[in-house]
């Protein structure tokens, strides 16, 4: 129903974008990926788009290309896989990576995101692995450097989180782990991505 979005970016957060157009707020659910390639707030900023409809609520989610809405509608082709679950899915890893883990049969990074069982991964992989074969992903989305985040690190990643479907038990203790690691993070994106991974 709707191709894409054109303007002005009002607000964005780590899963979250909202876009003025015209005087009409539209709120956007975004994956981390297309999060680190926003613009600053007030600047113009095109999304393409897709619509998730059901019986009671229709939900706006933006991609930062094509490619990567693609890679969310065929996440959605395989059973068991929401929005919610897709939306997750490409938080936990970039587009890259996705296409690349499908190609190469690498059940192990698609089983270490939240959400991803065994059995899901291999269905990724043998549903997807012929549709992803025509996607060359490489160097398209690239972070930008720099801390990037919105408040402190900690509650950004929180809110991300549990906007994301988790507790709020699950992702205090995912931070909290994630700091005994000793890692050094800069940006609420990459400490979210690590969250992913350890819940």
């Amino acid at each position: 129903m709707y191709d894409y979005i054109h303007g002005k970016l009002v607000q964005k957060k780590a899963t979250e974008a909202v876009i003025d157009v015209q005087g009409l707020g539209y709120i956007l659910r975004i994956s981390l990926s297309t999060s680190q390639s926003l613009p600053a707030e007030g600047e113009t900023v095109t999304l393409k788009t897709y619509l998730h409809v059901r019986e009671d609520i229709l939900q706006l989610y933006g991609f930062a290309g094509d490619e990567e809405r693609e890679i969310f509608i065929g996440l959605l082709s395989i059973s068991g896989i929401g929005p919610k679950l897709a939306q997750t899915i490409l938080s936990g890893l970039s587009p890259e990576k996705i296409v690349s883990a499908i190609r190469t049969n690498d059940e192990k990074t698609l089983f270490s995101i939240s959400g991803v069982g065994k059995k899901t991964a291999q269905r990724l992989i043998v549903e997807l692995k012929d549709k992803f074969s025509k996607y060359s992903l490489a160097g398209k989305i690239e972070e930008p450097p720099g801390e990037r985040h919105f408040g402190t690190l900690e509650d950004e990643a929180i809110m991300a989180l549990i906007s994301l479907g988790y507790s709020r038990q699950r992702a205090d203790n995912a931070i909290i782990k994630i700091h005994k690691k000793g890692q050094r993070i800069l940006t609420a994106e990459e400490l979210i991505k690590e969250a992913l991974q350890v819940i």
